[in-house]
């Protein structure tokens, strides 16, 4: 009786990455990327001037903003499910960044074997802590509004993109989405990072703030949400259907 032949797996040509892949991999990369960063910067706060208004804003503000456009490709290409998991799976990167900035500033206090090494100094090690003690309440802030606010981003991209089918609403859905669940994601971020800290006409300034940043992002990223999806889905670089 004759065997099929044995293929090893140097046999075998080497695995191909298509377009579509790298576009999932890009996204879920900017989507990590983004919201950790966001995480890590949003204690520091700067002001806006748009003319005579100015407003204040986290300096994540614009790199959160960023993880909104990453979740409209997927669920635009991939389905709600592929962005409901890299939704789940950030809220447990932003766990762990809280869980690791604890270590960080608190290992040698509890754990009798790590002592502080090197030119480590008491004044660097006070310094360090008081940022990143702020840094452990934006990012639980930050793992409540996301939570929210993602979920709410999806479920409403999803559900438009059932309704208008067949239609060329792309840009109507990203926009949407993006802007209904930017905005409850800065009342509850700022509220639960600084309220007893900032007075509340800053979180006020604070919110508004970042709603303005982050429409004018949402605004801004449209061109490119078409151009990853047509690069996802074989299309030309200037197909505006869908």
């Amino acid at each position: 009786m004759e065997t099929a032949p044995h293929h090893s797996n140097f046999d075998m040509p080497p695995d191909r990455v298509t377009r579509r892949a790298f576009i999932l991999f890009f996204c879920v990369g900017l989507f990590m990327v983004s919201l950790v960063l966001a995480a890590i910067t949003a204690v520091k706060i700067q002001a806006f001037h748009f003319g005579p208004l100015t407003v204040l804003v986290p300096a994540g503000t614009i790199a959160f903003g960023l993880t909104y456009l990453a979740t409209d490709v997927i669920s635009e290409v991939w389905g709600r499910g592929y962005a409901l998991c890299v939704v789940f799976s950030g809220l447990l990167m932003r766990f762990l960044i809280l869980i690791l900035l604890l270590y960080a500033m608190h290992a040698e206090d509890v754990i009798p074997f790590i002592t502080v090494g090197g030119n480590w100094t008491e004044t660097q090690q006070a310094a360090f802590v008081e940022v990143f003690s702020s840094g452990n309440r934006t990012n639980f802030a930050g793992m409540v509004a996301f939570g929210v606010s993602a979920l709410a981003d999806v479920l409403i991209f999803h559900h438009l993109r059932q309704r208008d089918a067949g239609k060329n609403r792309l840009w109507l859905r990203n926009n949407i989405s993006t802007m209904v669940s930017q905005t409850v994601n800065s009342a509850i971020f700022i509220s639960v990072a600084f309220a007893g800290v900032q007075t509340w006409s800053v979180i006020g300034s604070l919110i508004l703030g970042q709603v303005i940043v982050k429409l004018s992002v949402a605004a801004f990223d449209t061109p490119i949400v078409y151009l990853l999806r047509n690069i996802a889905e074989g299309r030309k670089l200037t197909d505006l259907r869908g």
